[in-house]
Order: structure tokens, then sequence, then C-alpha cells
């Protein structure tokens, strides 16, 4: 399935518990191979208590997105906290 930016955009983001972490705001994408590098999710109020950033999220840690939600491993928050998403 493909999905068009403007459907992506805004794209509510949960854990695999069905915590929300946020929505997508933007993404990041390696212009050698045209894939998506990174997704950029801006933090829904409950997670940013945790943390005053974005959240990264690497394809590796989407299990599933459809026109509706993506949905993430449980683990995406604590590595948040822990490495403030400076390593994917």
């Amino acid at each position: 399935m493909n999905i068009a930016w403007e459907n992506l955009k805004n794209l509510p983001v949960f854990t695999q518990s069905n915590q929300q972490l946020g929505r997508i705001c933007d993404i990041e994408i390696d212009s050698k191979t045209h894939s998506i590098n990174k997704y950029i999710i801006k933090s829904s109020k409950v997670i940013k208590r945790l943390t005053e950033e974005n959240i990264l999220i690497s394809p590796s840690q989407v299990i599933a997105i459809d026109e509706n939600k993506m949905i993430v491993v449980d683990n995406v928050v604590q590595n948040k906290v822990l490495v403030k998403a400076t390593a994917i």
C-alpha cells in the first residue's frame, strides 16, 4: 500500500499496547535510496511530560501503518527517554 504525504502527515501514532505517542509531523528521507530514514513524531501531551523533544522512529520500529494510524513497538518511549532520540 502506498500512502501519500498529505495522508501521512498528522497520522496518529500508537504503541503496541495502545498508548498514543502523538502524530507524524515530518519524515527524513535518505537521498540515495529514496526511502524513509526516520518518522518524526510530535509528542502527545502525556508523552511530552517525559520529554520536550520530538520522538524519532526508524522504519524498523514500525509494526503496522495504514490510512488510520501507525503502530510502533512498545519500547519507543523508553528508548526516547533514555537516549533522547539520538540513537535509532
